[in-house]
Formats: C-alpha cells, sequence, structure tokens
C-alpha cells in the first residue's frame, strides 16, 4: 500500500498543478481570441461596405452558410457572388451589443447590426440581432455560419 502511494500522490499532484495553471493559460489565450473576434466582426462590416472580396473570403471558411431573416440558406459561393454584383449592397454598417463566448476551437458572437442596405434594389435597411459561429482551423479564426433576424419596430 505505501508503495502504491509512492506513485500516487506524485501523480495527484501534477494532476492538481495542470487542473490549477490550464484555466489561466486557457483565459489569457480566450481574452486574446475574444479580441480577435470582436476585430475580425469590424473588419467584416467594414468589408461588405467596401466588397472587399479578399478581406472576406479570408474571414469566412471555405463551408460558410448564411441564413438571411426571410429564412433562406446560402453557401459561400452564393453569398459571395450577391456581393460581388452589387444585388446585396451595405452602404453603411454598425455592431453593437457584442457577446463573444468560446468553447475551445470555437466561438459563437452574438451581436446587433445597424446597417443602410440594400437587396435586389429593394431597401433593407435597419437593425438585426446576428449570431456568427466560428471555428480555429490551423490556428485562425474562420466564419461557418451566420444567422440574422431583422429587429422588427414596436
Amino acid at each position: 500500500m505505501k508503495r502504491s502511494l509512492q506513485f500516487l500522490l506524485p501523480a495527484l499532484a501534477v494532476g492538481l498543478v495542470a487542473l490549477v495553471s490550464s484555466p489561466k493559460a486557457q483565459g489569457a489565450s480566450s481574452a486574446s481570441d475574444e479580441k480577435t473576434l470582436i476585430q475580425m466582426e469590424h473588419d467584416w462590416g467594414n468589408a461588405l461596405i467596401k466588397r472587399d472580396m479578399a478581406v472576406i473570403g479570408g474571414m469566412e471558411a471555405s463551408d460558410y452558410t448564411f441564413t438571411s431573416p426571410d429564412g433562406s440558406v446560402s453557401s459561400k459561393a452564393d453569398s459571395d457572388a450577391e456581393i460581388k454584383s452589387g444585388a446585396a449592397a451595405i452602404e453603411s454598417f454598425k455592431i453593437d451589443d457584442l457577446k463573444v463566448q468560446i468553447f475551445g476551437d470555437t466561438a459563437v458572437v452574438h451581436g446587433l447590426e445597424t446597417e443602410k442596405s440594400t437587396y435586389k434594389g429593394k431597401n433593407t435597411s435597419g437593425q438585426y440581432r446576428f449570431t456568427d459561429v466560428f471555428v480555429k482551423r490551423d490556428g485562425t479564426w474562420k466564419a461557418i455560419a451566420t444567422h440574422a433576424s431583422r429587429v422588427e419596430k414596436h
């Protein structure tokens, strides 16, 4: 019994050290990732205004999907084509009320977006609540999904 305690106690000590130090390291990483994701959201909005496909393409994963306020789902290729062609045009874009939640290599960002925009010539300006889902691939955050809901004025 004494012999097994000799091996068990050091193993427990190593486990406790790992348990105690892990949240600190993860917390520092999470804070850095949170800042990165917030900056990405702002950069993404600016890129949409400018129709900067290089920036947009760098933020979205190849399997990105967009769920619009009317419930339709678009692939990255479809969304990018509408932005590139001008069918979806954003004149101004402001983000507020951002909340970032990080779960390892997955992050969920909730926010409120106020935009002046048109879609296929129709005025779509207004406020939208959005949820963006990001995954960290090869050390880089990529958007994999967006869902937007129009905020109705009462």
